[in-house]
């Protein structure tokens, strides 16, 4: 569970990133729930094959962020029963990106935001924008 400091071309000024496997996720986050840091908010980027997943916590006014990233179509594990209020972002991102969150402990099925007449998430990239094409 090593530090690192992560630039990002959509995040070129984030600071103290914790780069976290999924499996140890949880873990750091029940960490930082003990040391007294509030959750944010999570941020979602599709890079193609992976999301890079980001989760924003705050003590003292000093921000702490958790960068995981997993494949595609890989379970994420829902921080909610740690952090509860945490179930709005994590079916924001179900629903956008179409994430897989495992354990959510209010789960809207991936409906909370978008109708059954979307046929795919609107932020999740394509296989054609992820073949360079543009489209």
């Amino acid at each position: 569970m090593g530090e690192a400091h992560t630039i990002h071309a959509e995040l070129p000024d984030i600071e103290n990133v914790q780069v976290v496997p999924k499996e140890q996720l949880l873990e750091r986050v029940a960490q930082l729930a003990e040391q007294g840091h509030r959750f944010i908010t999570t941020t979602c980027i599709d890079n193609g094959e992976r999301f890079e997943v980001y989760y924003h916590f705050d003590r003292q006014l000093a921000m702490t962020h958790l960068q995981v990233t997993i494949d595609r179509d890989a379970p994420l594990p829902s921080i909610t029963p740690i952090y509860f209020c945490a179930f709005v972002a994590e079916n924001e991102m179900k629903d956008l990106f179409g994430l897989r969150i495992d354990g959510l402990m209010v789960d809207y099925q991936g409906r909370m935001l978008v109708s059954d007449e979307l046929p795919t998430p609107p932020m999740r990239k394509s296989d054609a924008r992820r073949n360079g094409d543009g489209s």
